[in-house]
């Protein structure tokens, strides 16, 4: 099934298609489920679109190092610890931000994440520079605030 053009003449992807589906899907399961003014939701006979997987990219050595000496050339602090961190470890933005000591296991090399996005608790493995840059901070780290990239009040992360 071809997706509909939305106003303009371009087509709406499957994934946009999808999107709209599963929210027009969550709207009739409430209306069964919570209001009972449906018996059953018709969103049940509907078959998904097949999405495209997408693509996985990766930084080019050159790329990679642009990216780093900005970082180091910026004049906030954080910012190269937070993408070396990203970098090696593959984390999110919101798990590298909220991340709290209690959390960074130096002796193990280690950092555990207790809530990720998808509520599964994982270890990431410290090597390379990102260890040189986490126990860097573990000696400046500032005693008012348990996190490890706190933003200058200390009461809230980095940003």
């Amino acid at each position: 099934m071809p997706a509909k053009p939305v106003p303009g003449g371009k087509p709406r992807s499957a994934a946009s298609t999808n999107r709209y589906m599963a929210a027009l899907s969550h709207v009739y399961t409430v209306a069964v489920r919570e209001w009972g003014w449906i018996d059953q939701s018709p969103m049940r006979k509907v078959t998904r679109l097949r999405e495209n997987p997408g693509r996985v990219r990766f930084l080019t050595d050159d790329e990679r190092k642009e990216l780093l000496r900005a970082c180091e050339d910026s004049s906030e602090r954080m910012l190269y610890p937070v993408v070396i961190l990203a970098l090696s470890t593959g984390a999110r933005q919101a798990e590298i931000l909220n991340l709290r000591w209690r959390d960074v296991d130096l002796e193990h090399k280690v950092i555990r994440l207790e809530k990720t996005k998808n509520r599964d608790r994982r270890a990431l493995p410290l090597a390379g520079r990102a260890l040189e840059e986490i126990e860097k901070l573990s000696h400046v780290r500032r005693i008012d605030s348990d996190l490890v990239f706190p933003h200058p009040d200390g009461k809230r992360p980095f940003t």
